[in-house]
C-alpha cells in the first residue's frame, strides 16, 4: 500500500511541473512579450513594439494551428517506443528537460537581438518555440497517457488520476499566486503591476 502512495505522489509531482510549465507559458509569456520584451517610450519604438508583437503573436498562432497536424506523429511515436524505462517515461524526462531549457530562452530578448536585429530575433524564437512546442507536447501526451500503463486495475487507475489531477491544479494555482510578486520583486520599475524586463 505504501509504494502505491509513493507512486500516486510521484506521479502527482510530475503533473505539478507539467501544469507549471503550461501556466508559465499560456498566462505569463504574452505578459512579457506585450508588456516587458516590446516596451519602447517614443511613438516611433511603439509602432515597432506593435509591428513585432504582430509578428510573434502570428508566429505562435501558426506554430498552435500546426501542432494539430504533428500531434499524432507524436503520439505514434511514443506508442511505438520501447525503452528500458517503457515507452512514456524517455519523453517524459526529456520533453521536460528541453522544454525547460527552450521556455527559459524565449523568456528572454535573445542577446539583446529583440531590439538591435529583430529579424533574427523573430527567426530565432520561431525555431526555438517550434522546438518548445513538439517536446511540450511529446511530454504531455506521455504524462496523460501513461495512466493506463500505470495498472491494470480501473479503481487504482481513478485514484492514480485523482492525484495528477490534484498536482496539476496545485502547480497551475502556484503560478498564478506566486509569478507576478516574484516579477514585481526583482523588478527595479513596477511598470504599473507588470514589472520589467529585468524581474
Amino acid at each position: 500500500m505504501r509504494s502505491k502512495f509513493i507512486q500516486r505522489v510521484a506521479y502527482a509531482c510530475g503533473t505539478f511541473g507539467h501544469d507549471v510549465f503550461y501556466m508559465m507559458l499560456s498566462s505569463y509569456f504574452m505578459i512579457f512579450v506585450t508588456s516587458n520584451l516590446f516596451n519602447s517610450t517614443n511613438a516611433e519604438g511603439k509602432l515597432q513594439d506593435a509591428y513585432m508583437i504582430g509578428v510573434v503573436t502570428t508566429i505562435i498562432l501558426v506554430l498552435r494551428v500546426g501542432e494539430l497536424l504533428i500531434d499524432p506523429f507524436i503520439g505514434n511515436m511514443i506508442d511505438k517506443t520501447k525503452t528500458r524505462w517503457g515507452k512514456f517515461k524517455p519523453w517524459v524526462l526529456v520533453g521536460g528537460v528541453v522544454g525547460a531549457v527552450c521556455l527559459a530562452i524565449l523568456f528572454t530578448d535573445f542577446g539583446g537581438a529583440a531590439m538591435t536585429n529583430p529579424m533574427t530575433y523573430l527567426i530565432g524564437f520561431a525555431i526555438v518555440y517550434l522546438i518548445m512546442d513538439v517536446f511540450y507536447s511529446a511530454k504531455d501526451i506521455a504524462i496523460w497517457s501513461m495512466i493506463p500503463a500505470l495498472s491494470f486495475d480501473s479503481r487504482e487507475r481513478e485514484i492514480t488520476a485523482t492525484y495528477a489531477r490534484i498536482g496539476s491544479v496545485f502547480g497551475a494555482q502556484l503560478v498564478t499566486v506566486m509569478v507576478m510578486p516574484l516579477v514585481l520583486f526583482f523588478s527595479i520599475n513596477q511598470n504599473g503591476g507588470a514589472g520589467d524586463p529585468h524581474g
